[in-house]
């Protein structure tokens, strides 16, 4: 989108987390900023037949961004993707490991994906060296619990994070218990960011 005059979407990437879905923004080249609305969908679902109008119903919804984005204008057309927070299932073949999004992928609302992809493909590259130094024997089950060590921590926390953001209740509740402890959610946006030194 074209934000002419709003300078928070041109330095900050944002995540605003409503009841029952949530907003992206983040700045892109050319002066132009990226905004999109995740909603929860279930096997069964109707399809998103106009991406472009729920992007804007979600903003002119939304009382803290819908006067930041009142003179926006899509400088391409919406694209649908997903489902996207999903697990893959055994990929267990000789010949085959599995790394990046192919592995797993976990909703973007904490911005783990390059994190779990960057540090998912040394782990499948490890199990790959060992593989063609000793045979694939055994490897699969090894990446999956190395996997498992390295990650288990952050994909517990990011579907907990992705129920309580799927819960207008709950997002209530976290609003509100955000403004009474603000460090708890200091340390929580720390936590999600992998900020920790």
């Amino acid at each position: 989108m074209d934000v002419a005059g709003d300078q928070a979407s041109r330095r900050f990437g944002e995540m605003h987390v409503r009841g029952g879905h949530y907003i992206g923004i983040a700045p892109v080249p050319a002066g132009l900023t990226n905004v999109c609305v995740v909603i929860p969908w279930c096997a069964g679902d109707a399809p998103i037949g106009d991406p472009r109008h729920l992007i804007v119903k979600a903003l002119a919804g939304d009382r803290l961004l819908r006067d930041r984005f009142a003179g926006a204008r899509m400088a391409t057309v919406p694209v649908v993707l997903g489902p996207l927070a999903v697990d893959a299932r055994d990929g267990a073949v000789d010949g085959l490991l599995l790394a990046g999004d192919a592995a797993g992928f976990i909703d973007p609302m904490t911005g783990d994906g390059l994190r779990f992809a960057v540090r998912g493909a040394e782990l499948t590259a490890a199990a790959a060296v060992e593989a063609l130094t000793h045979g694939w024997d055994g490897v699969h089950a090894r990446l999956a619990r190395a996997r498992r060590d390295e990650f288990a921590g952050k994909w517990r926390f990011n579907r907990a994070v992705r129920s309580l953001a799927a819960s207008p209740s709950a997002v209530a509740v976290a609003a509100a218990g955000a403004r009474l402890a603000p460090a708890v959610l200091r340390r929580a946006m720390v936590y999600a960011g992998d900020c920790e030194c």
